[in-house]
């Protein structure tokens, strides 16, 4: 029994050993794509970005091209050549840039060539979409997660609080419109900022896939922000819904309470590229069916012609407040 069992042990680690194969991943390396990245507003000059793609086997870092002539276009009629400018305040070094800066409306295309081949992108600049009025209502929420020490020795608990912003706008009824909504602390360190949740606002929720929310998790989470459409809102008078929780006993200290409120008008590419990233986010980071096997990997939306990447277009309103002069009653707690 012993021999047989050897003999089989033996047989079977010879299969196993004489299946190995050094495979040359070279023969499978695609020719390199072009990238184009740059975001572009009115009265601003026209910055890009032009790198190309990498095999997984690269160990060189992100490349940048140096060397691309890039020809502006504005409403159909040549305007310049866009210039690389050095500059380390950008990754890569530089950054290619125009003199010219558009207005509302321009159509502006940009057509590059390199050694890796040509590319080009057309977008038009949205008109602006300005805030109209912003405001705040709170609640308190003693979850016994944190507690403090009062001035009489005593330990109390200190509430979560939870922040209801409510932004309201109007919307243009002529055109499909696009936004992009985002709220955060605009001083350094930009960490003070609670966790924010769309699920209240329908806008949001519209473009949530169905499956999302089916293991549990039903919020709607965006720290760097969040695309929508209006295509619940069209031509509306519009405040849109979203919260923001802070933990108790965090924020002792003014700046804490900083925010920055952003509504920008976008392109529908745009939106389409802020959508897929967004997809692609919450299926590597939420319990979905893509977690599962069930769906297929989220492919990013580009809109450049013989490349990948994105000429975002936009323009926005900015609005600046302090928590602390609206939710002041909080204060006692810290």
């Amino acid at each position: 029994m012993n021999k047989k069992l050897f003999l089989v042990l033996t047989t079977l680690s010879t299969v196993l050993f004489s299946c190995y194969k050094d495979i040359d991943m070279e023969e499978y390396r695609p020719e390199p794509d072009l990238v184009l990245n740059g975001v572009i507003s009115a009265d601003t000059n026209i910055m890009l970005s032009i790198s190309r793609t990498k095999f997984f086997t690269d160990t060189s870092r992100y490349e940048i091209i140096k060397e691309a002539g890039v020809s502006l276009f504005v409403n159909g009629t040549f305007q310049e050549h866009l210039q690389w400018i050095d500059d380390n305040s950008f990754y890569g070094g530089g950054i290619y840039s125009s003199s010219y800066k558009p207005k509302t409306g321009d159509i502006i295309k940009l057509e590059t060539t390199t050694t890796y081949g040509e590319a080009w992108v057309e977008e038009t600049i949205p008109a602006k979409v300005p805030v109209e009025n912003v405001t705040f209502s709170h609640k308190l929420i003693y979850d016994h997660t944190s507690y403090n020490v009062d001035s009489n020795g005593n330990i109390v608990e200190v509430p979560t609080i939870e922040i209801t912003y409510r932004i309201t706008f109007t919307d243009k009824a002529e055109t499909a419109n696009y936004y992009f909504i985002r709220i955060d602390n605009p001083r350094p360190p930009f960490e003070d900022l609670g966790n924010l949740d769309y699920s209240a606002e329908p806008v949001f929720v519209e473009q949530v896939s169905v499956v999302d929310g089916l293991f549990g998790d039903k919020t709607i989470q965006g720290q760097g922000g969040r695309s929508f459409t209006d295509n619940l809102i069209n031509g509306k008078h519009y405040t849109l819904v979203i919260k923001e929780t802070l933990p108790g006993g965090s924020y002792n200290y003014a700046p804490a309470w900083d925010r920055r409120i952003i509504l920008y008008s976008i392109t529908k590419s745009y939106h389409n590229y802020l959508t897929s990233m967004q997809l692609s986010a919450d299926a590597k980071n939420s319990t979905n069916l893509s977690t599962f096997g069930f769906t297929e990997p989220v492919r990013i939306f580009t809109n450049i012609h013989g490349g990948v990447g994105i000429m975002a277009t936009s323009q926005h309103d900015i609005v600046l407040t302090n928590l602390k002069d609206y939710l002041n009653i909080f204060l006692v707690f810290y």
